[in-house]
């Protein structure tokens, strides 16, 4: 499990209690107030996990990105972090294979072993995606944020590779993709609209929902095949490291083949880490649940994928508690002796897909804080706390109705 501290980084202060570490789980998701951080924290873990991956993979150079503040002006600035340092930030972060230390202005690298990682393909998903459905060629337009370009150029990606119409998980609606005239459309019982002409709901939630489900389940047929689409630049690379393997003829038939297993395992991507600005972004609320359930049920595809969550919403937290919960019960119908089982099970998925259960271990919430502190969410049996903001910002509503009622009973 990765991990990383953050201290004096933009809002975030102390960072977590008692300057410790916070544990990048697979499933992740960061609570709070407008400009408490939770973007920031998911933006630096997103940062962080891809220089570890192209360094691994050799794109890159440990002197290259330690030198002339790279880390800073290059690598954070694309995610928009570069005034987000001070002199006196500290970042660290534990990989699997790199250990990253950032003090006094300075990055420094410590390797590790690497036989047991697996690549990871990372998808930053912004929450300005809904803007690539209002407008017609997004990519055309100047200005636009770096992380959004780089999802827009996987929605164009996923959008080339699908077939046919495809069902979504919100609504009774296929959405469907013209090819031919590049054209996007939501289709209903009775109607047909063009993306950019359906609710904002929509507009936000099929970007998230085609990029996601193209990733992860294009990254499950690479793991069959073990074959993976390189740019021209690494195919290059990739060619010219296999052409060594080839013609070193010290090498026996044995060496060769194990070095040019490890060289493909180094360019495929084995997992698939989904990092979620906003999930609930313009939805209501079954359709949180809806789209909660189907990026669970991704992470689910493998043991090493994850989810990144980012959520002003407490309908989330609930869902995902609705998640463990299954999970439990799932394992004790099938460690039980009852003679319906099979029925059990079938209610079960009716209410949270079994796809998308999820083991409590495997789930940790983090509360940023407007003092700049970060808590991590205690758990109950695995759940989540009921005593986490988004909770008690409810409760808080409740008690208002309470004194509005009061002052007017005093007028009776």
């Amino acid at each position: 499990m990765n991990k990383i501290r953050v201290k004096n980084f933009g809002p975030i202060q102390n960072g977590i209690e008692n300057n410790g570490f916070l544990d990048i789980n697979k499933i992740t998701i960061f609570i709070g107030n407008e400009g408490s951080g939770k973007e920031c924290m998911a933006k630096l873990i997103s940062t962080m996990s891809w220089l570890e991956k192209t360094l691994f993979r050799g794109e890159i150079k440990e002197s290259y990105v330690t030198s002339y503040n790279r880390f800073v002006k290059e690598y954070c600035n694309y995610q928009n972090l570069a005034n987000y340092f001070s002199d006196d930030t500290e970042i660290d972060f534990v990989g699997e294979v790199y250990d990253m230390k950032f003090r006094e202005g300075k990055l420094t690298l410590s390797a590790k072993n690497a036989e047991s990682y697996k690549v990871p393909k990372i998808m930053y998903v912004p929450a300005e995606r809904n803007f690539l459905s209002a407008v017609e060629n997004p990519d055309k337009l100047k200005g636009l944020p770096k992380s959004l370009s780089k999802f827009w150029e996987e929605m164009q990606k996923a959008l080339r590779e699908l077939s046919g119409s495809i069902k979504l998980p919100i609504g009774d609606v296929r959405f469907e993709y013209d090819k031919a005239n590049k054209i996007p459309r939501i289709v209903g019982k009775s109607y047909r609209l063009r993306l950019s002409e359906a609710s904002s709901g929509f507009q936000s939630f099929v970007p998230l929902y085609l990029v996601s489900h193209n990733l992860a389940t294009s990254i499950e047929k690479e793991r069959d095949t073990s074959r993976n689409e390189l740019s021209a630049e690494a195919q290059r690379k990739l060619q010219n490291e296999i052409a060594k393997i080839i013609s070193n003829e010290k090498l026996s038939t044995e060496l060769r083949e194990a070095a040019l297993k490890l060289l493909s395992s180094k360019y495929r991507n084995d997992t698939f880490l989904n990092i979620v600005e906003e999930i609930e972004q313009n939805l209501f609320p079954s359709s949180q649940m809806s789209v909660l359930f189907t990026l669970l049920e991704y992470a689910n595809l493998h043991e090493e994928n994850g989810l990144i969550l980012t959520t002003h919403s407490p309908y989330i937290i609930n869902y995902l508690t609705l998640s463990i919960q299954a999970e439990h019960l799932h394992n004790r119908i099938a460690n039980s002796n009852n003679n319906d089982k099979e029925g059990l099970s079938e209610r079960l998925n009716d209410i949270v897909p079994l796809k998308s259960c999820i083991k409590g271990t495997t789930v940790t919430v983090y509360q940023l804080e407007d003092n700049g502190k970060i808590v991590k969410l205690p758990d109950y049996e695995g759940l989540p706390s009921d005593q986490n903001y988004l909770n008690i910002f409810l409760e808080k509503g409740n008690r208002l109705f309470d004194s509005l009622l009061e002052i007017e009973g005093e007028l009776i």
